[in-house]
């Protein structure tokens, strides 16, 4: 070998001597020189120190070809009811029956707790009352003056009270009905907190309401992954608790805001709870997804890397002899343990994945099944 390193000198101090050439010019030269130094070495690798022939080093080889790639990543999220309400009465009173149990089943406008409403179903009937008599004393009045006897400010006064009457009427029936707590939608009693007798009012809560079914993951998503999650995004879901339990579902809503102070977006997923097994606030953990394409990959333990680059040795029919070739790749994301080659290989090429450390350029392999 140091003849050769000689022999190459030599052209190169020749012909510096024949004319001057730039220092570009040089280092280009001094490049060219090592690389065929660096072919002749794999050459002379193939031989012994006897100056036989070695014999062809044995490898495996993987044909590559496109295929679907998806790189996904998970989330720890928190399960929400998308129905779950803190019920409270819309007026103080005291609380005079309690018509649901715990874990009760309710629909939608049932009624769940009455306030004592004596005082305003009195004042109900004396105003039903006093209505009676004002409704008689305004048809008179009506008659007579549809016949021209009567005075006008007595059909007008007349008028006056009995809509007072009704209008007030109509606000005690309202009163009323506020005495009766309804379910706001169709759901579990979890937890009733007051017991007859007690004071209720709109600052205190009576009874827990949650719908199980659908339930919603709530997660909070580094805004790095904003470009790759959109409405209606397949998702699959697993909760911890319990093993082996995972749902499919799809992505309900993308936040639009940045959470400034740890540059989160929030993600909503819905998911389906017949079976009623995900209780709100249990723990659930989204597989998300930024990378979705057809490549070709190879395993990224074969992918070596040297001053130029990363590259793979791939196995090439040469003069009716499998001769190794090194290819410098480019590279993408990797997806579990493969790695995805965005250039350097096409399909068909034969890579090297066992065997791969025995290996030098242009050495002669067999090829194993």
């Amino acid at each position: 070998m140091r003849k050769i390193a000689i022999i190459l000198l030599s052209l190169s101090v020749l012909q510096a001597c024949q004319e001057q050439r730039t220092p570009e010019q040089i280092k280009s030269e001094i490049y060219t020189h090592k690389e065929a130094i660096k072919k002749l070495e794999s050459e002379l690798a193939n031989y012994g120190e006897t100056g036989t022939a070695k014999k062809a080093i044995k490898v495996i080889v993987q044909a590559v070809k496109k295929q679907e790639v998806k790189h996904t990543f998970e989330y720890t999220g928190t399960v929400k009811a998308q129905k779950m309400a803190y019920i409270s009465p819309q007026m103080n009173g005291q609380v005079q029956k309690i018509l649901v149990k715990e874990g009760q089943h309710v629909s939608e406008g049932q009624i769940l707790l009455k306030l004592n409403a004596d005082v305003i179903l009195s004042g109900i009937a004396e105003v039903k009352t006093g209505l009676s008599l004002a409704t008689t004393l305004y048809n008179k009045q009506k008659s007579l003056r549809e016949k021209g006897i009567g005075k006008e400010i007595d059909y007008l006064q007349a008028k006056t009270k009995k809509e007072s009457l009704e209008a007030k009427l109509r606000t005690l029936r309202a009163q009323y009905k506020m005495t009766e707590v309804r379910a706001p939608f169709a759901g579990i009693v979890d937890h009733i907190y007051p017991k007859i007798g007690e004071m209720a009012g709109p600052v205190r809560k009576v009874i827990d309401l949650v719908n199980m079914d659908p339930m919603e993951v709530e997660l909070d998503v580094s805004e790095k992954y904003i470009p790759y999650i959109h409405r209606g995004d397949s998702i699959m879901v697993r909760f911890p608790t319990y093993d082996g339990l995972t749902k499919v579902s799809t992505v309900n809503h993308v936040g639009n805001i940045i959470n400034a102070a740890n540059r989160t977006f929030r993600v909503v997923i819905k998911i389906d709870n017949k079976d009623m097994k995900i209780k709100p606030n249990m723990v659930a953990v989204a597989q998300l997804s930024d990378y979705e394409g057809k490549n070709i990959t190879v395993p990224s333990i074969i992918i070596k890397e040297d001053r130029r680059g990363k590259y793979v040795y791939v196995a090439s029919l040469r003069d009716s002899l499998q001769i190794a070739r090194k290819v410098y790749v480019k590279t993408g994301m990797n997806v579990e343990d493969n790695t995805v080659i965005e250039d350097g290989l096409k399909e068909g090429d034969k890579v090297i994945v066992k065997g791969y450390n025995l290996v030098n350029p242009e050495v002669e392999v067999s090829i194993q099944q």
